[in-house]
């Protein structure tokens, strides 16, 4: 597996967007098949396996409790994404260009 079984990812957000900022880091942890440790000094810290559960989960804005403690599994997963990164949306790119370019090819006028 060339990717990391366990992600730790440190955060700092405000509390408008802990929310969002913490389901990113999961959709990434799925979509790359590991597991996801994100700490937060401030903001949401979550704890989650490689499909996404929530193994433990503490808000900095809404608890006294700073101290999250969780067993997250040392096993990821090879996911399609974790394969092929970004091919399939640069091949998406590249055959919009190519489309592009065969509709604004050579201009010709009626007629002619």
């Amino acid at each position: 597996m060339g990717h990391p079984p366990i992600m730790l990812v440190s955060a700092n957000t405000w509390e408008g967007i802990k929310e969002m900022h913490a389901r990113n880091a999961v959709f990434r942890a799925v979509e790359n098949g590991f597991s996801l440790f994100r700490q937060a000094s401030r903001g949401r810290a979550n704890a989650v396996d490689h499909q996404g559960r929530t193994l433990a989960a503490t808000d900095y804005f809404a608890t006294g409790q700073q101290t999250m403690v969780a067993y997250v599994p040392t096993r990821g997963v090879t996911t399609v994404y974790s394969v092929i990164g970004d091919a399939f949306a640069w091949l998406c790119v590249a055959a919009l260009a190519a489309m592009a370019a065969g509709c604004l090819g050579p201009f010709r006028r009626p007629g002619r």
